[in-house]
């Protein structure tokens, strides 16, 4: 390995002093070289040839004297252990030679050390040199890949358990000293250690360790607050009055309203409640109980709606505090920021409930954030625990249509889902009546057009399993047909008049994931929007016409299909573009990005406009599992047309029907539905499918027996020209393989069978 400085030295006007303190520098660090190391045992004889140093090579005249004696008496000395080693790359570092302090960090990763040996090693060296390591280009892999494993051990160890308690056992300490260290490194360690100190006041046998707690929790500030709110809500008498007296120090929002619950809840005891009303008593909101409530409804109304953030919620994610009541211990959950603010807008909403429950819109709030929560903490693709959440709140279907209204008006669509959930255990059809002569909440979750509720509401629907028409049905089938379409391909869809521009546009789609696809007027964007259920995003450029750009936008967030997708506006007039804006301001899921030529720049701003939807995106998973129910649910109702009369597709849902014959794995499932219909379009689409020989043979057969079964049920619904061409691809089939014949027969021989049965010559 050949050794050389990766970048030129800069000169300096003191060449000799800065060259000869480095050299002092050396001899130092080197002459304790040898010495034991505690933090990790020496390498045995088979990892040598992992430690030899780079030899001194001719390329290294091009250093100087003194630089060329610190790396021959640092490679004399052997550094082995892991100190050792980060000091080497240290000097290094400091001489700018680069690949040789990477060799020495990278020796020190080949250690294999244990977390608490990594531990030890960032206390000697210091955590500012992984800091800089990790930050440095010039030094990786090696120097991110290093820092990151002593950042995950140092934690590891810092936060464990037994080393937190024997901070905590140290803070009654007589030295004032050894008490002062124990706090400072207590407060360094943040929440994880308010969380243990909070669960020694559960320990009736540790009551001498009390006050050293709570004078370590009156100085911690905002750090301690998470913990304590959750504390305060703790079935352990002891655990709720510290919390309550340590948070009385903060005097924050949360703090406030965990006194509120406490002085007003019946469940708390009066020893607890005087606590509350001494901090409480000295706020401008006092102890008035109607003060109260209505502060408490209205902080859980911001925070269902998201106009209040929670402490923390700017950052990626956030630690939400639970006290498990069993094991007297605090839990941690780690959460996006909208699920943090909807989790907590379910506590206050469960303290204004547990204060008043007999008012009803106490009730409905609860059972509305309570839904929310539930759902964003399970995720989208999976259903909440339905069974708990009826034997937690009591909800009745009367209630669950309420909230459900109520969630579409504020477009919680989390909670939206969850009341389908639990709809299609405890509705029926009654919950498909129409109030006023409109259709029932879950025809309005079909038509609020996120995807996910959609299909929520169609299991509900398909659950509850009606025999009558009622209103909005039509829309069901309008889903299933659209969904059953998805090719589990995502795709993104860009406008342009100028078919070139629009298609180079639609290419770098593939940069997100997805496929892209291009419309060259506004009546093709609109068909292509409202036809392509794996569409994730929309760009509209504002040369798109008749109709203009701006009423396309409109119309697509009218149309049930496409109203919560992500649209991007492309526009090259500044004031068409400022105006469509503020038209769309309030729109979560619109954007207006000046025109440019660099598609890749387009890109980026539509990445971060599809990422509003995260995690609540749906994934290819999800897309045919949606796709896969849709199908099963329209064979059902085609195969009974007795029983699901008032179920019809017209001739352009058929038509659309047609393109499942082409999706592998659809073919047979499409033929039956098709062949079930019994119209001159279903029977079309199935003889045409048969008849192309370039398919597979074992789909053209599928499809020819449906369209016998169709001709046998209701006749042949063909026209004669229809049948002629039949006959006329017969005929021209004599080349084609016997097998491929045999399936042009077959249909010819269903229309005869037919024809004869009912005396037709």
């Amino acid at each position: 390995m050949s050794m050389q400085a990766s970048e030129p030295r800069p000169p300096h006007k003191s060449p000799i002093r800065w060259e000869l303190k480095l050299l002092f520098c050396a001899l130092v660090m080197f002459s304790i070289v040898g010495l034991t190391s505690h933090l990790q045992p020496s390498l045995s004889a088979q990892d040598q040839d992992l430690k030899s140093a780079p030899e001194l090579t001719p390329v290294d005249q091009g250093i100087d004297e003194t630089t060329r004696l610190i790396l021959r008496t640092l490679r004399d000395s052997d550094p082995q252990m892991s100190d050792e080693l980060a000091n080497a790359a240290k000097l290094m570092i400091d001489i700018r030679l680069f690949e040789d302090a990477r060799f020495y960090i990278g020796q020190i990763s080949k250690l294999n050390l244990n977390s608490e040996q990594l531990y030890l090693l960032q206390n000697e060296i210091g955590a500012d040199f992984f800091a800089s390591i990790h930050a440095d280009e010039a030094l990786q892999p090696e120097g991110r890949e290093l820092a990151r494993k002593v950042l995950k051990a140092s934690q590891a160890v810092a936060n464990s358990p037994a080393r937190i308690d024997d901070l905590i056992k140290t803070l009654n300490n007589p030295d004032i000293s050894v008490r002062s260290e124990a706090f400072r490194k207590l407060r360094r360690l943040g929440e994880p250690a308010v969380a243990q100190l909070l669960e020694v006041f559960a320990q009736k046998d540790r009551v001498a360790d009390f006050p050293g707690i709570r004078g370590a929790l009156k100085s911690m500030g905002i750090h301690a607050q998470g913990p304590l709110l959750a504390a305060a809500r703790a079935n352990d008498i002891q655990v709720q009055a510290e919390a309550l007296r340590a948070l009385g120090y903060y005097r924050t929002s949360e703090s406030l309203d965990v006194m509120m619950r406490a002085y007003l809840s019946p469940n708390v005891p009066n020893s607890l409640k005087a606590i509350a009303l001494n901090s409480l008593d000295r706020t401008e909101f006092g102890y008035d109980p109607a003060i109260i409530e209505e502060r408490l409804y209205r902080r859980s109304r911001e925070f269902l709606t998201g106009k209040r953030p929670v402490d923390g919620a700017v950052l990626s994610s956030v630690t939400i505090w639970y006290w498990d009541n069993q094991k007297k211990k605090m839990i941690s959950s780690e959460m996006d920021h909208l699920t943090a603010t909807r989790v907590t807008a379910a506590r206050r909403a469960a303290d204004l409930y547990e204060i008043n429950p007999a008012l009803d819109r106490n009730r409905e709030l609860y059972l509305l954030t309570q839904l929310e929560a539930a759902k964003r903490l399970v995720g989208p693709s999976k259903k909440t625990n339905v069974e708990l959440i009826q034997k937690t709140l009591g909800i009745t279907r009367e209630e669950t249509q309420a909230v459900l209204g109520e969630a579409l008006k504020l477009e919680l669509v989390p909670a939206a889902i969850a009341c389908c959930e639990l709809l299609e255990k405890i509705g029926n059809e009654s919950s498909l009546s129409a109030t006023a002569g409109q259709p029932s909440e879950l025809i309005d979750a079909i038509v609020f057009g996120d995807r996910y509720l959609q299909f929520a509401a169609m299991q509900a629907i398909a659950s509850i399993d009606p025999q009558k028409a009622f209103a909005g049905n039509s829309y069901l089938v309008k889903l299933a047909v659209f969904l059953a379409q998805s090719e589990n391909r995502p795709s993104g869809l860009i406008g342009h008049n100028r078919e070139e521009l629009a298609q180079n546009y639609a290419a770098t789609m593939l940069s997100l994931g997805l496929y892209g696809n291009s419309a060259g007027s506004s009546r093709e964007f609109f068909q292509a929007a409202t036809t392509d259920p794996d569409l994730e995003v929309l760009v509209v450029t504002d040369t798109l016409d008749n109709p203009s750009f701006g009423n396309l936008i409109q119309q697509l967030r009218t149309d049930w299909r496409t109203r919560r997708l992500p649209i991007a506006l492309l526009y090259r007039d500044a004031d068409r573009g400022r105006r469509t804006s503020i038209q769309l301001q309030n729109d979560p899921l619109f954007t207006a990005i000046p025109f440019s030529l660099q598609p890749n720049l387009i890109a980026t701003h539509v990445k971060r406009l599809d990422d509003r939807i995260k995690p609540w995106k749906v994934s290819n998973f999800d897309r045919r599992r949606h796709g896969a129910f849709a199908m099963q649910w329209l064979a059902k109702i085609s195969s009974d047309r007795d029983r699901y009369y008032f179920y019809r597709l017209s001739p352009r849902e058929q038509t659309q029907l047609a393109k499942l014959l082409y999706v592998p794995g659809f073919a047979a499932d499409a033929s039956a539905l098709l062949g079930s219909l019994g119209t001159p379009d279903s029977q079309r689409i199935l003889v045409d499918f048969a008849s192309q020989s370039a398919l597979p043979l074992d789909e053209r057969e599928v499809a020819a027996a449906a369209f016998a079964k169709s001709v046998k049920r209701g006749g042949t619904l063909l026209t004669a020209a229809d049948v002629q061409l039949q006959y006329d691809r017969y005929q021209a089939s004599s080349d084609e393989p016997k097998e491929s014949r045999q399936v042009l027969a077959d249909l010819l021989d269903a229309i005869e069978e037919r024809n004869r049965s009912a005396g037709v010559q």
